[in-house]
């Protein structure tokens, strides 16, 4: 229970690079703290939930390299797309419990974030409760994974996805006003990036798409104005997910406004035809962003939209529509 590190992964295309996406199962202890002497790594465990209210929120806690002696956490809830309340507090590392063995973290004598390892070893869930209080900000939810999880390693840095789709229940306080929530959530974690990892990005979009069984998930990563790479999975509700070939992927970026000194993109839409586990996979869809949210990370240029997803996904013989709204970021270094 000691230690920390940094990532953030995301993928873009106009002319794609060599670029191979194999996402692999994940383990629980994917999803436990990993500890490094490196003075210059971060690593966070991120969460965001969209509530069938009108609310949604993003909550998260960091922890920097053990050097820097800090780590962090957030809540940014927000009311149609429009940020209402954020609050962020910072942490001493000798005020912090954390395990290299399942997600847990402690704040003093405070359970941020706990996994539930009786339903997982009794039925094989995963199940987080999330619960923290910032000034007069406070959430207690419990997130309930519907589908598989994966991650995706490279020789610097890991992505790992336990939650592409999750139930989401319980309460938020804003204000000291107590509102019951439920709705659906994602959670991911990302570990052994660096500072210069991400300048060697020149911008990278993220975000989900969902219908009722199916979410899909993509990462698209500029090197430059010309070259990116794309990752896309989609999970079916349950135990089974599809890594889409990049070659049959064609991420679109259109209706360009101009937000903060950048011209970013308004409209974007997806079109894929493949072939996975010899099961025909299509995607048609277009989104529209409802709201930003605009901030700085690390000095760059950082938008959370949240968008308005419609179209159709299908796998196999099952066609379903796509009528939802989600969480999206959009970073651009330059």
């Amino acid at each position: 229970m000691v230690d920390r590190k940094i990532k953030v992964d995301a993928y873009e295309n106009n002319k794609k690079c060599e670029f191979h996406f194999k996402p692999s199962d994940i383990k629980l202890k994917d999803d436990a703290f990993h500890s490094s002497e490196s003075s210059r790594f971060t690593e966070w465990w991120y969460f965001d939930a969209v509530f069938d209210n009108s609310y949604s929120l993003h909550v998260d806690f960091t922890t920097f390299s053990k050097n820097h002696k800090i780590a962090s956490s957030a809540i940014e809830i927000y009311n149609d797309g429009k940020l209402i309340n954020k609050s962020i507090k910072r942490h001493l590392f000798e005020d912090i419990q954390v395990s290299n063995q399942y997600p847990f973290v402690k704040l003093s004598n405070h359970k941020i974030l706990e996994f539930d390892k009786d339903r997982y070893g009794k039925k094989g869930e995963w199940v987080y409760n999330f619960k923290n209080k910032i000034n007069q900000t406070e959430i207690d939810l419990i997130f309930i994974g519907k589908t598989k999880g994966w991650k995706f390693e490279t020789d610097a840095d890991c992505w790992a996805v336990p939650l592409p789709k999750a139930q989401v229940e319980g309460e938020i306080t804003i204000d000291g006003e107590k509102l019951n929530v439920q709705g659906i959530g994602y959670h991911d974690h990302n570990w052994n990036s660096t500072l210069s990892s991400v300048i060697d990005v020149f911008s990278w979009y993220w975000g989900k798409i969902s219908s009722k069984s199916f979410t899909m998930v993509f990462a698209n990563v500029m090197k430059n104005t010309k070259e990116g790479k794309i990752g896309v999975v989609i999970n079916k509700e349950g135990d089974e997910y599809f890594s889409i070939n990049q070659e049959k992927i064609n991420f679109k970026k259109s209706n360009y406004i101009r937000s903060h000194g950048r011209k970013i993109p308004n409209n974007f839409s997806f079109q894929i035809e493949d072939i996975v586990k010899d099961t025909p996979i299509i995607v048609d869809v277009d989104i529209e962003i409802i709201d930003c949210h605009f901030k700085s990370v690390l000095i760059a240029p950082y938008w959370r939209y949240h968008i308005k997803s419609t179209g159709h996904i299908s796998v196999g013989s099952l066609r379903e529509e796509v009528n939802s709204t989600t969480i999206m970021e959009f970073f651009r270094l330059l």
